[in-house]
């Protein structure tokens, strides 16, 4: 189980996650209607997932330090490539209606294909 750590601040709760294997068990267990934000990071990647009510933004982000810049990205046209000398920046930002268990799964697949597009930059930055 991966280290996740909780507080509460101004009525909003906070979960810090360090990895992303306990993601979907923690979405889940969110509470449907409440404000409340979750931080899950690791090597690669940083996700953010807010939830400001019945709406919950989705934000993730990676930075690659890359020599050899991807002749071709995987396709998704939800996430944001960008090459730079020497890097390579991911993001995705959307927002999801959010209903409990249902609304977890596809943020996790989310998560999961942004993952996939990472691995592909990673696995040809070598």
């Amino acid at each position: 189980m991966s280290e996740a750590r909780t507080f509460e601040l101004d009525g909003v709760k906070f979960t810090l996650l360090e990895g992303f294997k306990d993601l979907y068990r923690v979405l889940a267990a969110q509470p449907v209607g409440e404000r409340w934000d979750v931080l899950a990071v690791d090597e690669y990647m940083t996700a953010e997932i807010v939830s400001m009510g019945n709406v919950v933004r989705v934000a993730l982000y990676a930075e690659v330090n890359t020599e050899k810049i991807p002749e071709q990205v995987p396709a998704d046209q939800d996430i944001e490539v960008e090459a730079e000398p020497g890097k390579v920046k991911l993001r995705f930002l959307a927002d999801y209606t959010f209903q409990g268990r249902t609304t977890a799964l596809a943020i996790v697949n989310r998560v999961n294909k942004f993952r996939g597009v990472l691995s592909s930059i990673l696995s040809s930055s070598r």
